[in-house]
């Protein structure tokens, strides 16, 4: 899939946005119904571009010699990121923004525990290195 399908995207992003203003005062229930159905099926266009971007990193990774112990961390870190930033956008979006913070913040502690081991191995290193 080549880049061209971005102004495609973009396009119907501004539409439905332009179609929700005046929804929203009438149906504000579906009006997030609307935008969750867009970023479904943008998210369902992307996964096989996500998975071949995945697959690149891999491969790069492998030939820099750098192991999954590394690589995998990163990836979980960068999924975890978006999916947080979806539901926060979509809570913000119906007005709920105790529930947003809230799925921030365990977006933020999520990420914290997956890079928590890769900060034991730093560690652990400069203490090999500084002989403590």
């Amino acid at each position: 899939m080549s880049m061209l399908w971005l102004p495609l995207v973009v396009g119907m992003g501004i539409a439905i946005t332009v179609f929700q203003a005046q929804f929203r005062e009438e149906q504000p229930s579906w009006a997030v119904l609307i935008a969750v159905a867009f970023v479904a099926v943008v998210f369902v266009v992307l996964i096989p571009e996500a998975a071949s971007v995945i697959q690149s990193l891999t491969v790069l990774a492998r030939e820099g010699a750098v192991g999954s112990f590394y690589l995998n961390p990163v990836l979980k870190t960068i999924g975890v990121a978006y999916v947080t930033s979806f539901g926060v956008q979509i809570c913000q979006e119906a007005g709920e923004d105790a529930i947003a913070s809230v799925l921030e913040l365990a977006g933020k502690l999520v990420i914290l525990f997956i890079g928590l081991p890769l900060l034991q191995a730093i560690v652990h290193t400069l203490f090999g290195i500084l002989g403590l």
